[in-house]
């Protein structure tokens, strides 16, 4: 977890109620938390999950491009049962596993991220027994091409003994299949038709009786509902729509209910009951954290531990309810909370609602944060993420409190149902960088002399970059989310140095604390110093590295070097800022 993104949760995972049968080793959670981690080293990144149906309790993944050409049988707490080397296949860019009806394994060699390959394939194992078996063999490959432009694609999933691919686009997920089964024979797939409001797709499952076909992304899930074998009308029709923040790589179905894996190797369960009411899923970091218990503190209520089921909703877990001791009287919690750094963070909570539910507000410190939230609903709703606001937290310990403050007309009691709370760091990214690149990686520290000369960066000065062209600095702008794209930025180059420049203004000297994620490596200058180096390769994610440092007083020059070494390249950037006094400039003002 990240050390800025402070995420301290309050929830009791008592009560052993699912909605369905699942095997007694099914961690009983409620679907937002993980039901487990993939705990063997070498699955770096499952791109791939189906549920075996003559194994029982075993998931097979697999990793993406740059790994072992390995299967991974596990548990569904990611317990590792085996590991199937597949011989006769390499591994350039697994990204999909697809299982049939006669218990074949097929590897979906389809990834395509430049959308130059020409030697796409799906391969067929037999499904290897987990508890015997130590290897397996290709014995069949199907290679193909697509029927107009060349695309991207992550889904993979199989009918009737049939593969179909799902593609990856950003604006659209087309189906295709193949025109028949012909081993060793380059076919050009059928274009079955276009998603209704998928897009984007990284995985995609298929019901075992073929009427449900969930495809996923980094942030969103949709379940379309059909006739077996009408797949080009099912994916018109209009899907069960769920936003999430998994990071989902990959999913399968597990009788009705949902299967997902993500980049960060967690893996969760969502039962049918919850995606067929659409109900919001709140953050992925929402996870137990029995031992706060202890901490907490009641004032004129009670405190008792309520499974979901007995609340009225059919899914794992528990939750705390806070009763008032007297009816009509305020009763209260407090929890304290430790954060790394003082900053501004949002509080946020996980909230039960429903027909006895009352009105909660939460402090933080003693001073109010936000307006009160009214818990009361007809309906009894679990995992209702309840943002309260922004407050300034000091580095160490804080108290938050949750309050009972009055109730609905119709609520028939003043309960307060806490599964988790979160504090996360708010403090603004920078919007808005000077960027220079791409240079070639070999020359990085010969282009850091002369950016580093004394006095302040020449904003006007031209350099030579790859192939040598002439570049200079130029503006670019952040996505909605901080992240600095610099493939957009300066052009798509698989290894180059690039730059990003931002000046910070504070009136006083202040200590503060850089908080970055880089995609690749990034060393870090600020008013000509190197404060930071981290020679790593990496996915870009918020606030990973945390370097403490001081600001002079007026503008400070924040310079830094991003390495690509493939893929993705960028960064995200900010200064924790509890004040509220920093200001970001492309250029020094005056």
């Amino acid at each position: 977890m990240k050390l800025l993104s402070l995420l301290l949760i309050l929830a009791l995972s008592m009560g052993v109620y699912t909605a369905t049968a699942v095997p007694a080793d099914v961690p009983d959670t409620p679907p937002w938390q993980p039901t487990g981690k993939y705990t063997h080293p070498d699955i770096q990144e499952s791109s791939g999950i189906v549920k075996s149906q003559q194994f029982e309790g075993v998931y097979w993944t697999l990793n993406d491009s740059g790994n072992p050409a390995t299967l991974y049988a596990t548990k569904i707490n990611g317990e590792l049962t085996q590991e199937i080397p597949v011989r006769g296949s390499g591994n350039f860019d697994w990204e999909a596993l697809g299982i049939d009806a006669q218990n074949q394994l097929w590897i979906g060699e389809i990834g395509n991220n430049s959308r130059l390959r020409q030697d796409l394939k799906v391969v067929v194992v037999e499904e290897p027994n987990p508890f015997t078996e130590t290897e397996v063999e290709v014995i069949a490959s199907y290679p193909y091409r697509y029927p107009d432009e060349n695309v991207d694609a992550e889904g993979l999933f199989i009918a009737e003994g049939i593969p179909y691919i799902v593609s990856k686009e950003r604006e659209r997920a087309v189906l295709y299949r193949f025109p028949a089964l012909k081993p060793d024979t380059k076919q050009v797939l059928v274009r079955v038709g276009e998603f209704a409001e998928a897009k984007f797709v990284t995985g995609a499952g298929l019901s075992e009786d073929g009427t449900r076909l969930a495809v996923c992304t980094y942030n969103a899930l949709w379940v379309y509902q059909g006739t077996a074998g009408d797949l080009s009308q099912m994916i018109q029709g209009t899907p069960w729509d769920l936003s999430h923040n998994f990071s989902g790589e990959a999913v399968c179905f597990d009788g009705y209910n949902l299967v997902l894996t993500n980049e960060a190797r967690d893996l969760y369960r969502l039962p049918q009951f919850w995606y067929e009411k659409e109900w919001d899923l709140p953050s992925k970091d929402t996870q137990s954290a029995l031992a706060l218990l202890p901490k907490t503190t009641t004032h004129n209520a009670s405190v008792q531990v309520e499974n979901y089921n007995s609340a009225g909703v059919a899914i794992g877990g528990s939750h705390v309810a806070l009763i008032p001791e007297t009816t009509g009287e305020t009763g209260s919690l407090t929890v304290p909370i430790e954060v790394p750094h003082r900053d501004v963070y949002e509080i946020s909570a996980v909230l039960m609602r429903g027909p006895e539910y009352g009105q909660v507000e939460l402090s933080a410190n003693s001073t109010v944060v936000g307006i009160p939230y009214d818990g009361y609903s007809a309906e009894p709703i679990a995992g209702t993420l309840v943002s309260f606001g922004t407050a300034p937290l000091d580095a160490g310990t804080n108290q938050i409190v949750f309050s009972v403050v009055g109730k609905d007309a119709g609520a028939t009691g003043y309960k307060i149902g806490i599964d988790s709370y979160q504090v996360l760091n708010v403090s603004p990214f920078v919007e808005r960088y000077m960027v220079l690149g791409p240079f070639p990686k070999t020359e990085g520290e010969t282009i850091d002399k002369p950016l580093h000369s004394d006095g302040q960066l020449n904003l006007e000065a031209t350099y030579t970059g790859i192939r040598g062209k002439t570049i200079q600095w130029q503006e670019a702008t952040t996505e909605t989310n901080g992240f600095l794209d610099l493939l957009k930025s300066l052009s798509l180059e698989q290894t180059a140095i690039g730059y990003a420049l931002v000046y910070v203004h504070t009136p006083k000297p202040t200590d503060s604390v850089l908080l970055l994620g880089s995609n690749d490596g990034v060393t870090v200058w600020l008013n000509g110093t190197e404060i930071h180096r981290n020679n790593i390769y990496r996915p870009a994610r918020p606030d990973e590295d945390t370097i403490s440092c001081q600001l002079n007083a007026g503008w400070n020059e924040v310079l830094c070097k991003i390495d690509q070494e493939g893929w993705g390249w960028g960064l995200y950037l900010r200064f924790t800022d509890a004040d509220g006094v920093l200001k970001y400039s492309t250029h020094p003002e005056k």
